[in-house]
């Protein structure tokens, strides 16, 4: 009798060591957040459309999301730390260089990263689509370290070069990465400028939209195959303002208050940043203000049809002389209240040439959007079509005489 309550005992104490510490990923019907509370006894200012230049932000932007046309600046180029607004370029890399159905091995160096955590285990399995959808919820920076050793074939360093060469292409001349989820590094900054431009990247891709537009998901595991926990948005604007679309929060006692916001009303859509806020709380209501200023300040849309945009560059090395070449897509862009579309005109920044071979919708350029002779915005210039090697006859003779 003695040994069977020795026995109860100990199965008593097994089970109270397993809940203490085996890390269990957390399953919420709430909102989870990645920063600390904020203590409600602090003075603080609620920042709206009509007082902007009370944002605690050390730096902040407001962009148009399809032409990258400025709308609000304060310290754009200011180099700051982005904590976790990192993940959306580990997003968009995750996205850009694997598969949904990939099943990712949980590398053991992502298990027990510190910070905010979606709680992987070693021996976990997962589909790349569930791990990044996890991830951007939660904030997870353990998934955010699995993704990068996926992505980077089991090398974080390729995974970060990987991260700095796609910021370049973007335009994130300011930006450079040294991890996947944006823990304090010194070597580890960006801008505001650097993120509008990152998230308006992100943003031409629906699956990115879709995955920073969610509120709330389940997301299974392949193993175990039992576990299925529900992950809600740190990103308190989704819950609370009707017009938002996303995208990342983020959020260190160095960083500060962070927030990439986008949102869609009347035909714009609009990407807030602010960096360094004063606590976690000012970064949704400063981002808000933001839109909320933007969306006031626009009176209407300006529609551009890709054909009226269509222009002709010369190919060397293929069976055509010339190609078509066109803006990526139907684009508007916003005329603001003080304007007049009269005011607007086009600039195509093109070469004088392509080689052979491409793809069509490869880039070959850009199309201006001046406003009163000052460029405010871009838009990509792609061709119409593939283009094969080969030979011809005028595009040879314009490869020998004219290039």
């Amino acid at each position: 009798m003695k040994q069977l309550h020795h026995i109860k005992l100990f199965l008593v104490f097994l089970v109270i060591f397993v809940q203490l510490f085996t890390p269990i990923a957390q399953a919420t019907d709430t909102i989870v957040d990645d920063a600390p509370p904020v203590d409600e006894n602090k003075p603080y200012i609620p920042v709206t459309a009509d007082n902007l230049n009370d944002m605690t932000a050390e730096a902040a932007i407001l962009i148009d999301a399809r032409t990258g046309r400025i709308l609000y600046e304060k310290n754009p180029d200011k180099k700051l730390m982005p904590a976790s607004t990192t993940k959306m370029m580990t997003c968009i890399l995750g996205l850009e260089n694997s598969n949904d159905d990939d099943i990712v091995n949980v590398d053991n160096r992502a298990v027990g990263v510190d910070g905010s955590a979606i709680y992987l285990n070693e021996g976990d399995q997962i589909k790349m689509s569930e791990l990044l959808q996890a991830t951007m919820l939660a904030s997870g920076n353990d998934g955010a370290t699995a993704v990068g050793y996926y992505v980077g074939q089991g090398s974080m360093e390729n995974f970060v070069q990987m991260m700095n060469d796609k910021a370049k292409s973007i335009g994130a001349e300011n930006t450079h990465f040294n991890n996947p989820h944006g823990l304090t590094d010194p070597n580890h900054y960006t801008t505001a400028r650097d993120l509008a431009k990152i998230a308006a990247y992100g943003y031409k891709n629906p699956k990115f939209r879709k995955i920073v537009s969610t509120k709330e998901q389940e997301i299974s595991w392949i193993t175990p195959n039992t576990r299925k926990d529900v992950y809600g948005s740190t990103n308190r604007l989704l819950w609370n303002y009707d017009d938002i679309t996303g995208i990342k929060t983020g959020y260190t006692d160095a960083a500060g208050g962070c927030l990439v916001a986008a949102a869609e009303k009347n035909g714009s859509a609009l990407i807030a940043v602010v960096l360094k806020t004063a606590d976690s709380r000012a970064r949704f209501t400063e981002s808000r203000a933001l839109l909320d200023f933007g969306f006031k300040q626009i009176a209407s849309q300006q529609t551009v049809n890709p054909e009226d945009l269509t222009n002709i560059i010369y190919v060397h090395g293929a069976n055509v002389s010339k190609v078509s070449v066109a803006p990526a897509e139907s684009f508007t862009y916003p005329v603001m209240k003080h304007e007049n579309s009269d005011d607007f005109s086009y600039e195509m920044n093109l070469p004088s040439y392509i080689d052979a071979p491409l793809k069509a919708g490869s880039k070959v350029g850009t199309v201006n959007l001046l406003y009163h002779g000052t460029v405010i915005g871009s838009i990509d210039m792609v061709t119409t079509e593939d283009i094969s090697e080969g030979f011809n006859f005028l595009g040879f003779l314009h490869e020998l005489f004219l290039s």
